[in-house]
């Protein structure tokens, strides 16, 4: 296929346009995935050699869901996030909102900021800090519209890592794979404990044979308990069951 017609037409399926600016901006994003990659582990060869389908348009997905659920959005929160996806896609494609991005890792949060440059994107902010601890922050707590996240861990670790961010009446958009729907259903008690109310699993439709995703859709319902989110290590370490703690 020539030069990003992959994720014109698969943006396309989506009901996405992308425009000659965006693309330009998704071709500097791949050119500096790719050498970045070569320092640093942003992601693996074979997800790198398919980018266009693996993280640009399963980040595309998203557009669709936020445009319907949250249409009137101002601040947008990607947490764990890596790479930049979906956070960086998705500030590409909707420059209108605020986008934080909330990564730990010391070197992948300097490979975002110069991607933040080399897009020429403005307003968009790098939180170097574990999401339990930035999610402390006065101005970070209970003040998202959106969030999103990837590749957190267990469903359970998500929503602890995420909620705390949303404001009541914002959503949680958590991209999943094969067992989202199992996932959801086992985890609507952990959800509700943390203010939340998992509303269902939307399923992603991508071009190629890709293993199957979907998103769940997580209502922030009411305001996150102070004591989430445990300390730094904790969700992963002893995930919540959705009983009383």
């Amino acid at each position: 296929m020539t030069e990003l017609e992959l994720l014109t037409d698969g943006a396309r399926h989506l009901g996405v346009d992308i425009s000659d600016a965006q693309k330009t901006q998704f071709r500097r994003l791949l050119d500096g995935l790719a050498a970045w990659n070569t320092r640093i582990n942003l992601t693996s060869a074979s997800a790198l050699a398919d980018a266009e389908r693996v993280h640009l348009l399963d980040s595309l997905a998203l557009v669709p869901l936020i445009r319907r659920d949250q249409p009137s959005a101002q601040r947008l929160i990607d947490v764990g996030s890596g790479a930049g996806f979906p956070g960086l896609v998705l500030k590409v494609m909707m420059p209108e909102i605020h986008v934080v991005l909330v990564e730990a890792t010391q070197r992948k949060a300097e490979y975002l900021r110069w991607c933040t440059g080399e897009l020429g994107l403005t307003g968009l902010d790098v939180v170097a800090e574990r999401s339990e601890d930035a999610a402390r922050f006065d101005d970070l707590r209970e003040s998202f519209d959106v969030a999103t996240a990837r590749a957190l861990g267990p469903l359970p670790v998500v929503l602890e890592l995420t909620l705390p961010f949303c404001r009541a009446g914002g959503v949680l958009l958590a991209s999943r794979g094969v067992d989202a729907d199992a996932e959801a259903e086992a985890a609507q008690g952990v959800a509700e404990q943390l203010g939340g109310k998992i509303r269902g699993v939307e399923p992603v439709s991508l071009p190629g044979p890709v293993e199957r995703k979907a998103t769940v859709l997580v209502d922030k319902v009411r305001p996150t308990p102070e004591r989430f989110p445990r300390r730094a290590g904790m969700p992963m370490k002893n995930p919540l069951t959705g009983e009383a703690r």
